[in-house]
């Protein structure tokens, strides 16, 4: 059973080797009383590299996310990709984070977790950007810049941006009360009319108090553990200071580093500048000899390891 969080899962993107249809299998009892209506839709042309693609189907209609899959360059990996939508249909977080259990070589790419709240004592866009000149922003290091959006009406709501997307945590802070009534095509004169709206789990709220803070969480230069999924609170509240002060009492927990994320990259590097090199003959060598992969490694084997890669660590990696 998984601890009582104020947080909420808005992202899961995770990787595996296990197949398609066994990955569903695995993951289908976490939405509870609707496991069973829980399908893959009609195969897809992949992008983004795959070239195949389901999508996740609920009771034949109602879209919660997408499987990537096939390709020779995905090495036997599948993405499976389930953005917030989806995510509220899971009913138990906890048999999700028991998939690295279960499946194949199963690893967290991308957690959102996000904080909604109608307090607007705790948290606003004022105190988003007071936050921000205080440096709370800051985990250790340079501190992140943040960039404000703001609609071209009032009732359009305004967002806080703090770091960058491609980093190990992106958040974003935002008017929820605003942006669900944008997002539901409300017309903005009948907007500033809306004073109060309902939203699960905090019952009749003010519009203007509705107010949502997500930290997005990538699996780069770090960790993703599998427990974030249930002690959500705690990962939240160890992203920085900030996060922190809005679950006052929450414990803290990090994302831990990768040990061996340098020599992973260093030999990363190394394998794509021979690729691109050398990649044309190797294969002339490969089909020249039948397809004999021995053969084409002899031929081309040094008589000893790089130095450099060697420095780097790289024989100490379990795969690569």
């Amino acid at each position: 059973m998984e601890p009582l969080n104020k947080t909420t899962v808005d992202w899961l993107r995770f990787r595996t080797q296990s197949d398609p249809f066994q990955t569903l299998e695995a993951i289908r009892p976490a939405f509870g009383t609707v496991a069973d209506l829980v399908q893959f839709g009609p195969h897809q042309k992949g992008k983004d590299g795959w070239q195949d693609r389901r999508e996740i189907i609920l009771a034949g209609d109602v879209v919660l996310g997408a499987v990537d899959y096939g390709g020779d360059s995905q090495r036997g990996w599948l993405r499976w990709d389930m953005p917030g939508g989806g995510c509220e249909w899971v009913q138990d977080w906890a048999a999700v984070a028991g998939l690295v259990g279960v499946l194949d070589r199963a690893e967290l790419r991308r957690v959102d977790l996000a904080l909604t709240t109608a307090d607007p004592g705790l948290v606003n866009h004022e105190k988003v950007l007071a936050a921000h000149a205080a440096d709370l922003f800051s985990s250790g290091g340079r501190s992140p810049k943040a960039r404000i959006v703001t609609g071209s009406e009032p009732s359009d709501g305004r967002t806080v941006y703090v770091g960058s997307r491609t980093a190990h945590k992106f958040i974003r802070c935002y008017e929820k009360g605003r942006e669900m009534m944008v997002k539901a095509g409300v017309p903005e004169g009948v907007r500033k009319q809306v004073e109060r709206v309902e939203f699960d789990g905090l019952g009749m709220v003010n519009v203007a108090d509705l107010y949502r803070v997500e930290v997005e969480f990538k699996d780069v230069d770090k960790v993703l553990a599998w427990p974030m999924l249930t002690e959500r609170d705690a990962y939240f509240a160890g992203a920085n200071p900030f996060c922190a002060s809005l679950l006052p009492g929450a414990p803290i927990r990090k994302a831990q580093g990768l040990p061996d994320f340098g020599a992973k990259l260093a030999l990363r590097v190394q394998v794509e500048h021979a690729r691109r090199a050398y990649g044309a003959l190797v294969r002339t060598l490969y089909e020249l000899h039948g397809g004999d992969s021995e053969k084409v490694v002899e031929m081309l084997m040094a008589d000893k390891p790089s130095e450099k890669l060697v420095r780097a660590g790289v024989l100490t990696l379990g795969h690569f």
